[in-house]
């Protein structure tokens, strides 16, 4: 400010600094944060001692200087006291009435509004990576507010990670923090009005009452004002929506900004550019050791096997957690094993965690999401409102899970609300659940694997629709993606009284389990639908249950069980007349002798086969069984050394596969004539065969025979003097056995540990190529 500029009075300087920077009164309290009053009364002098903090956000409207604010502010007080800014009076002598503080620039006020921090907090080392990463990139500079929003269910610990956090960082944040819970979900009543939040914010920097504007609009605009030049946390905990956070968003780049909520929030992503982090359960680590480190380590070292029971029991969710450590403190004399008894039943499960408070009540706190869920008319709809809210987890798209607690609280709203019209309408939802299943699972069977074997799914209930698969891929894909879910519905419905689902879902999945290694689910699932065909007396569902579960003990390696379960099942199919499911279980008879390496006993059963495939040949299915049982008794027969004999029924068993479109067939056959020739010497047909082997394999998603294609390639390669290609594809097969813990991985793992070291620079050879 000038000299002549000194001597004009305060009010009427910053007047001709408004005009003349073509603002109306109208345009600068707009800008300012400061009511259009205020300006006319500092204008024509009527207030004397103005706030600092209006004087220099006026002048920062304007557009001049910090310190031309600070410069006014003591004109107006020297005014005031009938003295000159330098604090002189008047007669040039100085003023010893006036102090000379009010002269000096007001310092603006720093709240330090975080609550205290939750003490024992543990884990979390990638969320507050997270956070780290955001506070870095505000202080690079960013383009707007830094926004972090911290989502995921009730009780998983948001509010805990927030704070801990924020207190961690506290001190790079020089001009302080603010604190809001926006009680979203709070059972004391509605959420916070954004006004109000506005007017304590506003309060914690100081403004003097009269300044404060009376509508929201007002409010967020002097907020955003005073917050534009510092650095400042703003926590905002507990939202209810997008719209509650937006008036309480700073436009300051220092500035950072935390949000908790329930619910989804990725409307600020798309507007404000906010980063979203979801956060799941604890680890079991982190669980683990959240209970150790607030139960003490004696207690814990006492009894770390209830340690960990009761994180799996509390499903990992903080809140939880810290209810069983408050039940556990009141009860020191209380072995942990105890508590976790109580825990086990899942229908009293909610009841055994709660302590009296609501604030730290499961029930209490999931209750609160579940009545904010608007009404859905769609299923779709209401999966994407249970999402939004975190009662569910979409984990991948169109795939939707959630915890033990929140299980138990749905069943049990589920209980409380069903009529005897609505337990009618569920059961009848069930049926139409598992008939969807059960007849897609049936179209992917028809679509993979045509010709071979398989029940009828029957009829399925009106507004069932089965997924339309065209495709093998397809088919495959379906069945990788819903694996856990038929798995599950296999077991709800044997649960629930639906047991011509529970036996002929494990029938109809058999191959796919068998082919992509799934050995123990496939044996559970059988043993699942071997119960529940006996409930209902179905004597073919046992025969091709018993049937099953006999393969899956061959590929796990228990003999004496497969042996005795696939007699029972060819007792049964003879009983019953079925040459086609006896043909198809000696086939199976026969692997058993194969993978102990009792050939001639698998060649002997396996002609049983061959026979009682000779009629009904007409029939795509027994095709199919003869096609598999020229296959095997090829196998056999090359082991025991007739390779004539060997390589006719190869022959054979290609063609049929080929004409009823049986690829698992034809690509075992293709190795099993590929070995032939290797036997032979012919290391040049066998490497095509091998080939041939592994591109249909691949295709058809066969594991395990993929990883016995690939150790027969890498002995042609072994053969051959190709080292380095031969590592290769050992190398790809050890891996598969290994995820399959098959047996026969020790005998790969062997070959590979024989190869001398590969040389540098060396090729893999001609591995990608398919020979069709």
């Amino acid at each position: 400010m000038s000299t002549a500029a000194a001597t004009e009075a305060p009010g009427l300087w910053l007047r001709r600094q408004r005009v003349a920077a073509g603002l109306t009164q109208e345009d600068l309290a707009q800008l300012s944060g400061v009511s259009v009053r205020t300006i006319a009364d500092l204008e024509r002098g009527r207030t004397r001692r103005p706030y600092p903090s209006s004087v220099r956000a006026l002048i920062r409207a304007i557009g001049l200087p910090d310190a031309a604010g600070t410069e006014l502010v003591a004109r107006y007080r020297g005014a005031a006291d009938g003295t000159a800014a330098d604090g002189t009076a008047a007669d040039g002598a100085r003023d010893e009435r006036a102090p000379t503080a009010p002269t000096a620039p007001t310092a603006a006020a720093v709240p330090r509004q975080l609550p205290t921090a939750v003490p024992h907090f543990t884990g979390r080392a990638g969320e507050l990576e997270f956070l780290d990463r955001t506070l870095d990139d505000a202080d690079r500079g960013a383009a707007g507010v830094v926004i972090a929003v911290l989502g995921g269910t009730a009780g998983v610990g948001k509010t805990a990670l927030a704070l801990h956090w924020a207190h961690r960082v506290a001190d790079r944040f020089g001009d302080g923090q603010l604190y809001a819970n926006l009680r979203g979900f709070d059972p004391a009543g509605l959420p916070a009005d954004p006004a109000e939040v506005l007017r304590g914010f506003l309060d914690a920097l100081q403004v003097h009452p009269e300044r404060i504007p009376a509508d929201t609009e007002g409010l967020a605009a002097l907020y955003r004002s005073l917050l534009a030049d510092r650095k400042m946390l703003v926590l905002l905990d507990n939202a209810a929506d997008v719209a509650q956070v937006r008036p309480l968003l700073p436009a300051s780049p220092r500035c950072l900004v935390v949000v908790t909520s329930r619910r989804e929030m990725s409307a600020l992503a798309v507007r404000e550019g906010a980063r979203l982090l979801s956060l799941d359960v604890l680890s079991e680590a982190e669980a683990n050791e959240l209970l150790t480190n607030r139960l003490g380590t004696d207690r814990a070292r006492a009894e770390p096997a209830a340690i960990t029971e009761l994180a799996t029991l509390c499903a990992r969710l903080p809140l939880a957690l810290s209810v069983i450590v408050a039940r556990a403190a009141a009860q020191p004399r209380l072995p942990l094993a105890a508590l976790a008894a109580e825990l086990t039943e899942i229908q009293g499960r909610l009841d055994a965690l709660d302590v009296g408070d609501p604030a730290a009540n499961i029930r209490t706190v999931f209750s609160l999401s579940y009545r904010h869920l608007p009404e859905a008319a769609r299923a779709r709809a209401a999966l994407r409102d249970l999402a939004r809210a975190s009662l569910i987890i979409e984990g991948v798209p169109g795939r939707y899970a959630f915890h033990d607690l929140l299980r138990a609280y749905a069943a049990e709203q589920a209980a409380l609300t069903d009529g005897r019209d609505d337990r009618s309408e569920a059961r009848a939802a069930i049926r139409r659940l598992l008939d969807h299943y059960l007849h897609t699972a049936h179209e992917a069977h028809l679509v993979l694997y045509p010709g071979r074997e398989v029940i009828g799914p029957g009829t399925p209930l009106g507004l069932v629709t089965p997924e339309a698969l065209a495709t093998k891929a397809a088919a495959l894909a379906w069945l990788d993606a819903e694996l856990q879910v038929l798995l599950k519905i296999t077991d709800l419905a044997a649960r629930d009284g639906f047991d011509d689902h529970a036996w002929r879902l494990p029938v109809v999945l058999w191959n796919f389990y068998a082919v992509r290694g799934h050995w123990h689910d496939g044996a559970r699932a059988q043993h699942t639908a071997l119960e529940a065909a006996r409930r209902q007396g179905e004597l073919s569902g046992q025969a091709h249950a018993l049937r099953g579960l006999g393969a899956f003990h061959v590929m796990l390696g228990a003999y004496r069980e497969a042996h005795a379960r696939l007699a029972e099942a060819q007792e049964m199919f003879r009983r019953l007349g079925d040459r086609l499911g006896l043909a198809r279980t000696d086939v199976i008879m026969g692997q058993a002798f194969e993978f102990q390496r009792k050939y001639r006993e698998g060649l002997a059963v396996t002609l049983e086969a061959l026979k009682l495939s000779e009629t009904g040949c007409d029939d795509p299915n027994m095709r199919l069984v003869r096609a598999s049982a020229l296959n095997s008794s090829a196998w056999y027969n090359a082991h025991l050394g007739d390779y004539a004999q060997a390589r006719a029924r190869c022959r054979q068993a290609i063609e049929l596969c080929r004409s009823i479109g049986y690829s698992p067939g034809e690509a075992g056959t293709w190795d099993t004539l590929g070995f032939v020739w290797q036997r032979l010497g012919n290391h040049t047909e066998a490497t095509a065969c091998f080939l041939r082997a592994v591109a249909l394999d691949r295709e058809m998603g066969n594991r395990f025979d993929l990883a016995r294609a690939l150790t027969h390639l890498g002995d042609t390669h072994r053969s051959t003097g190709v080292l380095d290609a031969a590592r290769h594809v050992w190398a790809e097969a050890l891996a598969i056995l290994e995820d399959l813990h098959h047996l026969e991985a020790a005998e790969v793992r062997a070959k590979l540990e024989s190869l001398p070291v590969s040389s540098p620079g060396t090729s893999p050879g001609p591995l990608l190529v398919t020979v069709r």
